[in-house]
């Protein structure tokens, strides 16, 4: 009997402390993750502008996190792959820095298997890029400005570095062409370092691209930037027009950004966590005047809130615009 007593004693108390552990504040378990490493996973290869800012912020959050903080890179598919993966992620340890190319297939791709509204958790917006639109040296040896290249391309039809119809890089272009008048035709890459190369080289005449991530070529003079994707001009490129300079542009600007999500069903104090702490790491002066610097973009103070009303509302203006432009599912 005192056996019986103490096993029913035993369980009873095991029960009591699961059922301790279950009712506990949210806020509580969420202050102990992450308990594991935490994957970060990009849609572009390595040396790309995303790439560069998750690999230097992950050394950050290590810090903060006590856990390795992995980046893996799952280039293609105009990041529908790792978009994906993420949304079908179910450990609570992965998350995606996404940019607007994971949410343009929503408009694009046909029989898309998940939703990039519905099924990723914006936590936080970490930098809005600069984009200009370049040439290489060859073709600016013809055509010095936009204008003189549009003219250009009447003669001489020209290509267009990309990589892929739904990038932020081919629909910038398409959208500013609708004033320019470029008669172009698109070659996409599969990745951002094989579009530069393209250019460079002279296989293609004309590229949308981060001024970070030709920051060499742009120095040395293999490749000319003709304009800034921009109402005004960027401090850092003052000699560069502006897109209402070179063309007096009064439509909708495209904005390339980059911002942390999650799937959909991970926890709001995880969300919230995360926010936090990423926010804790770009309030550091020091290394958001180095990122802005590398990346050439601007750093941004956000919150999982903030994120998410910014892409509703995003996601609403391209779904008019692809409307607008006559843009059909492929």
């Amino acid at each position: 009997m005192t056996h019986l007593f103490n096993l029913r004693r035993t369980l009873t108390r095991g029960l009591f402390a699961a059922a301790a552990v279950c009712c506990l504040p949210a806020s509580a378990w969420a202050q102990e993750w992450p308990t594991r490493p935490v994957k970060i996973v990009i849609g572009l290869a390595a040396g790309s502008a995303g790439d560069t800012v998750a690999r230097s912020m992950a050394p950050h959050l290590e810090a903060l996190w006590r856990q390795p903080v992995i980046v893996e890179n799952r280039p293609g598919a105009n990041m529908v792959i790792a978009t994906e993966y993420v949304a079908r992620a179910t450990d609570n340890h992965t998350l995606i820095l996404g940019t607007l190319s994971s949410l343009l297939p929503k408009y694009t791709t046909k029989n898309l298997r998940f939703d990039p509204v519905t099924d990723l958790v914006p936590i936080y917006r970490v930098i809005n890029y600069q984009l200009v639109i370049a040439t290489n040296a060859k073709t600016a040896q013809r055509a010095k400005t936009l204008k003189e290249v549009a003219t250009l391309s009447e003669a001489n039809p020209l290509f267009l570095s990309g990589t892929g119809r739904t990038s932020i890089f081919n629909l910038a272009m398409a959208l500013v062409n609708q004033t320019v008048n470029v008669k172009y035709s698109e070659i996409d890459y599969g990745s951002v370092p094989a579009m530069n190369l393209a250019l460079m080289r002279n296989d293609t005449q004309l590229m949308v691209n981060t001024p970070g991530s030709i920051k060499g070529q742009l120095d040395s003079g293999e490749l000319v930037a003709l304009a800034v994707i921009n109402a005004e001009r960027y401090p850092n490129l003052p000699n560069v027009p502006s897109l209402r300079e070179v063309g007096g542009y009064t439509g909708f600007i495209p904005t390339s950004w980059a911002g942390f999500f999650g799937p959909k069903g991970l926890p709001t104090p995880i969300v919230d966590r995360i926010g936090r702490d990423v926010l804790t790491v770009l309030s550091d002066a020091e290394f958001k005047k180095q990122l802005e610097t590398r990346v050439t973009g601007t750093v941004l103070r956000s919150s999982p809130a903030e994120f998410a009303r910014e892409y509703q509302e995003e996601a609403r203006v391209w779904q008019r615009l692809f409307n607008t432009l006559n843009l059909m599912p492929e």
